[in-house]
């Protein structure tokens, strides 16, 4: 189920993803959140938690694509300290199912972009510096930087 969760989520299904992460849940894990598939495997474990951040965020082909696959369930929420490819770390909240506020750090410099919802925001990085975007009025807008 964590390879499914996984698929879904890639293919920006977060319905199917959430989905199948109850199932995870509820028929596939044990008391002590280990996967029940016998004798035991790990990747169960691995593979849901990797679906969810990928439900979160996915970093492929150059662009940081925040919440892809977010289901109807999880309407409002927050996530710290996600890497994306590029050095690039992320905490995200939403509100009614939509983006309020992305800060991106930046550990190696160079160029971000970032997606959400059919907008791309690209921006110049420094090492170690922090930039905070919002999503207002249909846009993604890049509101402070702090190095």
């Amino acid at each position: 189920m964590g390879w499914k969760i996984n698929q879904w989520a890639r293919l920006h299904r977060g319905e199917e993803a959430y989905k199948l992460f109850g199932n995870l849940l509820r028929y596939g894990t044990l008391d002590n959140l280990w996967d029940s598939h016998p004798p035991f495997q790990i990747d169960g474990n691995f593979g849901g938690s990797a679906g969810v951040l990928e439900m979160l965020l996915q970093s492929h082909m150059g662009e940081v694509h925040l919440l892809p696959a977010l289901p109807l369930a999880w309407q409002q929420g927050r996530v710290n300290g996600i890497m994306a490819r590029g050095g690039f770390e992320l905490d995200i909240s939403w509100q009614q199912g939509v983006l309020t506020e992305a800060v991106v750090l930046s550990h190696a410099g160079g160029l971000c972009s970032v997606r959400y919802r059919g907008h791309t925001l690209s921006f110049h990085t420094l090492p170690g510096a922090t930039y905070r975007l919002r999503y207002s009025q249909d846009t993604l807008q890049l509101v402070h930087y702090e190095r």
